[in-house]
């Protein structure tokens, strides 16, 4: 039987609903890159070394990049 964890996802699916990630952050072991999430109230900013990706949160639509000095 499927848990009901699954079956939310599959509805989730079923009717285009975005995608919910909590923010993180991971150094990549095998390119020393960081990897993070961060969430402003408009965005899910997608962080990968110096280039951010910026997701609308209603939506998840991709709404253009930046390059962050380090």
């Amino acid at each position: 039987m499927p848990h009901v964890a699954e079956k939310i996802r599959d509805l989730y699916q079923e009717f285009g609903c975005t995608a919910v990630i909590r923010p993180f952050s991971h150094k990549d072991g095998v390119t020393g890159q960081t990897v993070s999430v961060t969430i402003s109230p408009q965005y899910s900013i997608l962080r990968v070394g110096n280039r951010e990706y910026y997701f609308m949160r209603e939506s998840g639509a991709f709404d253009g990049t930046a390059t962050v000095e380090e």
